[in-house]
């Protein structure tokens, strides 16, 4: 019961996370402000700056949250993918795990460029940053909510 409460709560953080990342990803991205007059402007208009700390936090701990319910992955989903010879299923868990570290390993890089550059500088070098560790998240979350749905039809 305890693992299923870990894991819904790592899956709404993985959503949060998915919000911040890619309203972030899409300001860092903008050229210049246009008026807020439609929800697509207001999207696009969101100050990119302000999700930095949100960000780094939720990842951490949904990082760690994952590495808390790893082990009864490993007992429970990694065997039944295995007996069903699912190994791509595996495979995607795999490199899923090597995006989340890579994603930490980015964290200090992806702060700094928020919080310490000023905005006008390293424009492209805080949106690419900003792109891939929203595109690592994503992928964290799909690959995560997949696999869970298999497990549920095996």
């Amino acid at each position: 019961m305890l693992i299923t409460v870990l894991l819904i709560l790592h899956g709404l953080a993985g959503v949060i996370l998915i919000g911040a990342t890619t309203h972030q990803t899409i300001a860092s991205w903008k050229t210049k402000s246009a008026p807020s007059n439609t929800f697509f402007q207001s999207l696009i208009n969101t100050r990119g700056a302000t999700y930095t700390n949100a960000i780094v936090i939720l990842y951490i701990l949904t990082s760690i949250g994952g590495g808390i319910i790893y082990p009864t992955y490993v007992m429970d989903v990694k065997g039944s993918l295995t007996d069903a010879q699912m190994l791509s299923a595996i495979g995607a868990f795999e490199l899923k795990e090597h995006y989340a570290i890579v994603g930490l390993a980015m964290l200090p890089t992806y702060w700094y460029l928020w919080k310490k550059v000023p905005p006008a500088e390293h424009r492209v070098t805080r949106a690419l940053n900003t792109t891939v560790i929203c595109a690592m998240v994503w992928t964290a979350f799909l690959v995560g909510h997949i696999l869970n749905n298999i497990k549920g039809l095996i």
